[in-house]
């Protein structure tokens, strides 16, 4: 008998011991019992053997031991063609989990295996993705543009799918007309849109009014709700732009009404961004979902003129307990410190729709350039104020007003609300940050290839490259569910789009996440992105290591209602 055996059994018995009582402090080094030595004599040995617990015993008293994990299935085999294999690649799905190396095997425009993939099977295309990631392709939450101009701009960042129809603006009155010539001209990417609620205002024959009838209230729900069964996702809203300023609650919750029935979502330009008053903007956009039992989004989420971490917990904690209180809520942003919209935000009510502007002009003018002037050292003076259009585009406020030998406001004043669109430097990127790091905010560009804004260009690559590559803000699970299962969720797409997994939809990107790059800035705002080795939509490549393939795969989407037919 070995000395290895006598061990092993007086261990089992220390084993047993303590596992008997477990009241007993531990025994300690200086008072455990002596083990037999390689000296011990042969009846020491015997007494040893004697010692040893049965199995039964050993059984009673040791923890189970972990079960030996499944054989792995073997790899899949059809004899049957496939039109492309994505081979050795880093799969992240689009969920948040951890990444997993994975062949992705497509046919037609659907995913129909993720997992290993025996060599025998035999596809028109071989993608070799080692040491790349094969993730989803990505949402735009918030863009703004045609669906059948050039979209290198989204391509080129991984976007496979436009959500349009934004701040109130139907892409056109009848969506469901509209959706079907959207197919018929084959777009390069998917495009999902909302209907918006000024253009159903200007339907309705509400136009600018301040109060609408009954009759025209009730028209508007009737026009909202058709939209919804033709395809719209759901109703966006510009409540800082006319004439969304002058909607009151009573008419937000009708129009949100057949959003909330067909379970589609409400997507809010918030009244007022600015950090005294976007709590009270909030509580309109939660109210109004509550009463209309609708999902909440708000667009381009931000806290102007507000400053630090803490103010950005602030409003994320202010939403979390609206959430708590049974309003689904989620919000998109774009990671830039400048915001961009028409002059109009610089304006006063009296000198804005529905009042004239040669009126207030005319009549109230020292009044009027007071008022813009202030308005303007409010917002960080004329130098955080970019021209993005028109003669001044690329040059600040301050700059102009000193060429010509003029006060800023006068430059404004001729311009009118409408005289340009800019970039305004009013934002805290320590803020936009923060708030980009909550679990319920996803990307949006507020762009769409045009303007003096790198958001259009850049807002997904940056995400990439610097708030996940260079600032480790979020791991890339996390960045990458944000732009897809996130918004597909959001949409009423999960498990259609925004996954890589069997059945999903074949939107498809193949990267390495080191060779993202964001060139786009405010001084050449229309430099692309670049990176993404292949981007596939609908199972067709339409970018391949940087060069535009002009497939023209994508596809109008079409909102499912989960409210029971009417027949």
């Amino acid at each position: 008998m070995s000395v290895r055996l006598v061990t092993l059994g007086t261990s089992l018995l220390l084993a047993l011991m303590m596992t008997s009582c477990p009241a007993t402090p531990p025994i300690s080094v200086e008072h455990a019992p002596a083990l037999p030595s390689a000296h011990s004599s042969a009846t020491e040995v015997r007494n040893s053997e004697q010692s040893i617990p049965s199995a039964t015993a050993v059984a009673a008293v040791l923890p189970n031991e972990p079960a030996a994990p499944p054989p792995p299935p073997p790899p899949f085999f059809s004899e049957e063609p496939f039109d492309v294999l994505i081979r050795g690649g880093s799969v992240i799905d689009g969920s948040g989990s951890p990444r997993k190396r994975a062949d992705v095997l497509i046919r037609k425009d659907r995913i129909v295996h993720v997992g290993e993939v025996d060599s025998r099977v035999k596809a028109k295309r071989l993608i070799e993705a080692t040491g790349s990631v094969v993730a989803p392709g990505f949402f735009d939450m918030h863009a703004h543009g045609g669906p059948l101009g050039d979209v290198e701009y989204a391509l080129t960042q991984g976007i496979t799918t436009l959500v349009l129809g934004q701040d109130g603006q139907s892409p056109a009155e009848h969506i469901g007309n509209w959706l079907a010539k959207v197919d018929a001209a084959r777009p390069r990417v998917n495009i999902a849109t909302l209907v918006g609620h000024v253009t159903v205002r200007m339907q309705s024959g509400a136009g600018m009014k301040k109060n609408p009838s009954a009759k025209e209230i009730e028209k508007m729900r009737v026009i909202v709700d058709q939209a919804l069964r033709d395809g719209a996702f759901g109703l966006s809203l510009g409540l800082e732009y006319d004439p969304g300023r002058s909607t009151e609650m009573q008419e937000l919750v009708s129009v949100a009404e057949p959003v909330g029935k067909h379970g589609g979502v409400v997507m809010s330009h918030l009244r007022s961004e600015d950090d005294d008053r976007i709590h009270a903007s909030l509580d309109e956009l939660f109210e109004q979902c509550r009463r209309a039992k609708a999902r909440a989004h708000i667009a381009h989420l931000k806290i102007v003129l507000g400053k630090g971490v803490d103010r950005a917990a602030e409003l994320l904690t202010y939403m979390a307990n609206a959430r708590n209180q049974g309003v689904s809520i989620t919000a998109d942003l774009y990671p830039y410190a400048a915001s961009y919209t028409s002059l109009a935000i610089l304006f006063p009510d009296f000198a804005r729709p529905p009042a004239s502007y040669a009126e207030a002009k005319r009549k109230r003018r020292a009044e009027l350039e007071a008022f813009i002037r202030a308005r303007v050292d409010k917002r960080n003076g004329p130098e955080a104020t970019i021209f993005g259009t028109g003669a001044f585009a690329g040059k600040t406020l301050a700059t102009v007003a000193k060429e010509q030998g003029v006060p800023y406001e006068r430059v404004l004043l001729d311009l009118g609300p409408n005289g340009a669109e800019a970039a305004y430097f009013v934002m805290d990127e320590a803020v936009v940050a923060r708030l980009y790091m909550d679990p319920y905010v996803m990307i949006g560009t507020d762009g769409g290839g045009g303007g003096r804004h790198p958001r259009g260009f850049g807002a997904f690559a940056r995400i990439l490259d610097e708030y996940v590559g260079q600032r480790h803000l979020v791991s890339l699970e996390e960045a990458i569910r944000k732009m897809t299962s996130l918004p597909a969720q959001t949409l009423g797409l999960q498990r259609d789009r925004g996954c890589i997994a069997a059945g999903c939809a074949a939107d498809v990107l193949i990267f390495d996440p080191a060779k993202i790059r964001v060139h786009a800035d405010f001084s050449a705002p229309h430099r692309l992105a670049t990176g993404m080795r292949f981007v596939l939509v609908n199972g067709i490549v339409e970018r391949e290591e940087e060069r535009a393939s002009q497939a023209r795969s994508g596809k109008a989407l079409r909102f499912k209602s989960s409210a029971p037919s009417d027949n």
